[in-house]
């Protein structure tokens, strides 16, 4: 880092003596009465990783540093728990080793190899995503954050997890997670601000960005969770102003403190929180229960076809639960033009083959 240029100076958190955070947890990690200012990164840095080498979750294939493996966990990871993800990457990967055997595969092979993740579309991009990469980077995952920016499905997070894991680069990927736990350090959740910060902490990562981005993670899912956070045991508490201006107890969560949309406690990022048992299927007031979604109805012909022997056509018809034939031509109609299926001449369908 060069000391003085102004793109490096962060923010002085606000000083004082930081707030309870509830109940002392083991391990807890002891804290200076007053967070430091102004933030150092190189410290934080320190206590995050070492915090993290005793702490981080154990998670098979998350050390595996293989650009094709990390995108295509990191696309999973859109709307998958990591734990799932990382499984499902190993056994994705097995049938497609390379972008280049992914991209000669039909949409069918990859949507039955997508079986069981859900959000279809992610298959089809990724598989759009590897295409371009046979097209622009002779099958390779491309290493420059502007590359992997053009590529198909690939937005800003998922650009920046795959260049800091897989290839060192000094980028911070901030989801929503991330952002809760940066935005409480520098008690101001504002994108730009939280983005800086993160960029700062990977630029002073000594080659690691990938284990900092990690290391967030699993702070955010476990101990700097959205509702009730563990302060005391938090490796960033000496530099949380959030903490040190008594939001911690004052409860300003639900007054803007913690950036919007923070993820619930130990989900996972962009993921929806898991229904409990027997619960019903309903999404917020006023919103259709699932069943009767389109979405529902797209992702019951998809599994039906998928299920159907390779090749094979299928007679569709209605009804679908509570939906009609018509519906269920229509929606069949709309995956045909979107690329999932495709219909002969007398209306019966398949995944699509080419």
């Amino acid at each position: 880092m060069t000391r003085g240029r102004r793109d490096d100076r962060l923010p002085r958190v606000r000083s004082g003596t930081p707030a309870p955070g509830g109940a002392a947890a083991p391990g807890a990690v002891g804290a200076p009465d007053a967070p430091s200012s102004p933030l150092d990164p190189a410290a934080l840095r320190d206590a995050l990783l070492d915090w993290f080498a005793s702490n981080g979750r154990s998670l098979p294939g998350r050390d595996d540093r293989d650009p094709w493996h990390v995108l295509v966990v990191e696309v999973m990871s859109q709307q998958t728990q990591i734990d799932r993800s990382l499984a499902a990457a190993a056994t994705f990967c097995a049938a497609f080793p390379t972008p280049s055997a992914l991209a000669a595969a039909s949409p069918g092979e990859v949507l039955r190899a997508w079986a069981g993740l859900g959000y279809n579309r992610r298959a089809l991009a990724l598989r759009a995503a590897a295409r371009a990469m046979v097209e622009r980077h002779g099958g390779r995952v491309p290493d420059d954050l502007a590359s992997l920016l053009a590529l198909p499905g690939v937005g800003p997070y998922t650009a920046r997890a795959v260049a800091a894991r897989a290839f060192g680069a000094t980028v911070m990927p901030v989801d929503v997670n991330v952002r809760r736990v940066l935005g409480r350090v520098l008690d101001d959740p504002r994108p730009a601000r939280v983005q800086a910060l993160g960029d700062l902490l990977a630029r002073s990562a000594d080659g690691r960005p990938g284990a900092i981005a990690d290391a967030l993670m699993d702070l955010a899912a476990g101990t700097c969770r959205a509702r009730e956070p563990a302060c005391t045991a938090c490796p960033l508490s000496a530099w949380c102003g959030w903490r040190a201006s008594g939001a911690a107890v004052a409860g300003r969560a639900e007054q803007g403190s913690v950036p919007r949309g923070s993820a619930l406690p130990g989900s996972g990022s962009r993921r929806p929180a898991l229904r409990a048992p027997g619960s019903p299927v309903s999404g917020p007031a006023g919103a259709l229960p699932f069943p009767r979604t389109r979405r529902w109805l797209r992702g019951q012909l998809l599994r039906e076809l998928r299920e159907a022997p390779p090749g094979a056509w299928s007679t569709v018809e209605g009804p679908r639960g509570t939906h009609d034939h018509a519906a269920v031509r229509e929606t069949i109609a709309t995956l045909a033009r979107e690329g999932f299926v495709e219909l002969d001449e007398v209306g019966r369908a398949r995944l699509a083959e080419d």
